[in-house]
């Protein structure tokens, strides 16, 4: 194997490891944590209708 050859597979490599990272981090059930602290409703639907009419 060519040395331009193994830089390709070792690539192709570190793209599988970061794939499998984030497949780990989505089943983890982290995503969805992640999305829910940034979207997520606020503690007590009555806090969110304070102050209106």
């Amino acid at each position: 194997m060519t040395e331009i050859q193994q830089k390709i597979v070792d690539e192709e490599l570190e793209i599988d490891k970061q794939v499998n990272l984030m497949d780990q981090f989505i089943a983890d059930g982290e995503f969805d944590k992640a999305l829910n602290e940034f979207f997520g409703l606020p503690e007590s639907p009555e806090e969110s209708c304070k102050g209106l009419p």
